[in-house]
């Protein structure tokens, strides 16, 4: 079992104060950046939101000198904190449409463009809890089990969420893409 860099606050001061801080901080924000930036941009749909949300949640992090068993430990309170500041900018702001330049869907074909365009879109319009089921489970390879003991949820109702929203993109998208 790992243990975290962020054990106590005693550890969480000598790692503000001591010369390898930088690296460490480093270390921790370069090992779960990618995961927690995907889970707010599910949420939101933007990068600038994801971006700004990302960055909250690590300044938080160090902010409140969490202490984790390991490092499994650390990545799913991660999560959770995206998900709430997810939550809290929907609370807040007022959502206006922002249309992202993809460079590389200027290179796919147009069929690809559609079809990327209809999956992301048919994805935006599950429910988040069932989007974020998702990518945890395709993206990030996380056991169902495992969602559900993070997301502090049953493992029937995460099976459940998982077929749901499979069945919902079928009917969606349609067999050929769903394959």
């Amino acid at each position: 079992m790992k243990k975290s860099l962020l054990t106590t606050n005693k550890d969480f001061v000598e790692i503000k104060s001591s010369d390898h801080a930088e690296s460490k901080i480093a270390e921790i924000y370069n090992r779960h950046v990618d995961t927690v930036y995907r889970v707010c941009f599910s949420m939101t749909g933007n990068k600038q939101d994801a971006e700004d949300v990302t960055q909250t949640v690590f300044i938080k992090l160090l902010e409140n000198s969490k202490s984790f068993v390991d490092a499994e430990h650390e990545k799913a309170w991660l999560i959770t904190a995206a998900q709430n500041r997810c939550r809290d900018l929907h609370r807040k702001w007022w959502r206006k449409k922002v249309v992202d330049l993809d460079v590389h869907a200027i290179m796919r074909t147009d069929t690809d463009i559609l079809q990327h365009r209809d999956v992301e879109e048919n994805l935006r319009k599950l429910p988040s809890m069932s989007r974020l089921i998702l990518y945890l489970h395709y993206y990030e390879g996380y056991k169902l089990a495992e969602i559900a003991n993070m997301l502090k949820l049953n493992l029937n109702t995460v099976k459940t969420k998982i077929r749901n929203a499979r069945k919902r993109l079928k009917l969606e998208i349609g067999d050929d893409v769903y394959e």
